[in-house]
């Protein structure tokens, strides 16, 4: 319960209930179990975004905010690589601790991408894109992800190319950097067909 709030009920003066005020005991005894229910809920989302800060070990590439990756992509020419994410997504840490930090996948991000994260459950910041100012989430959503983790590649002036929904293994996932990084994705109308050619 908030401390504050904690203090307050201890404090009230009980000489000033009146019979209209003891009627209000039961709400007001509501009240501290909501609050009491909403202190439990801000501790449960801190502790699942230290769970995802946690997920990113030393052999992780070097994340950029969202924002980051797009104004860097757009000096660099690179492509870009949004991790969209949750902080209690098993599968997205199972991926930052295991695919991520494998050294030649690593190597081929920084060669061909601008890499940046996205924290699906943030409500509460503002991102500008192109001609939006959205929250995380908004962003997350209006970018197609539908669960997480999801991969978005843009291109490097921040036009959509596509996305990859779900987990994927480092072999998987580093055919797949490799169609949208050479621009296979340009060449061949599916990643089979790329797949095929090498």
């Amino acid at each position: 319960m908030n401390s504050t709030l904690s203090a307050f009920f201890r404090t009230a003066p009980t000489a000033c209930l009146s019979r209209a005020s003891s009627i209000r005991l039961p709400a007001l005894a509501l009240l501290l179990v909501v609050f009491s229910t909403a202190a439990v809920h801000a501790q449960s989302a801190a502790d699942a975004a230290t769970a995802a800060t946690n997920s990113l070990t030393a052999d992780s590439p070097p994340w950029q905010s969202f924002t980051e990756a797009v104004d860097a992509a757009e000096k660099s020419g690179k492509k870009v690589l949004i991790d969209i994410y949750a902080p209690w997504c098993g599968w997205c840490r199972k991926m930052q601790q295991e695919v991520y930090t494998q050294p030649a996948l690593k190597t081929f991000l920084q060669e061909h991408f601008e890499i940046g994260r996205l924290n699906i459950d943030s409500r509460d910041d503002q991102l500008q894109f192109k001609e939006y100012t959205l929250s995380s989430a908004e962003l997350a959503v209006g970018l197609g992800a539908e669960g997480t983790p999801t991969t978005v590649f843009l291109a490097s002036n921040g036009d959509y190319i596509t996305r990859l929904p779900g987990y994927a293994d480092e072999p998987t996932f580093m055919q797949v950097l490799r169609y949208i990084g050479s621009d296979g994705f340009m060449k061949y109308d599916t990643l089979q067909e790329f797949i095929e050619q090498q």
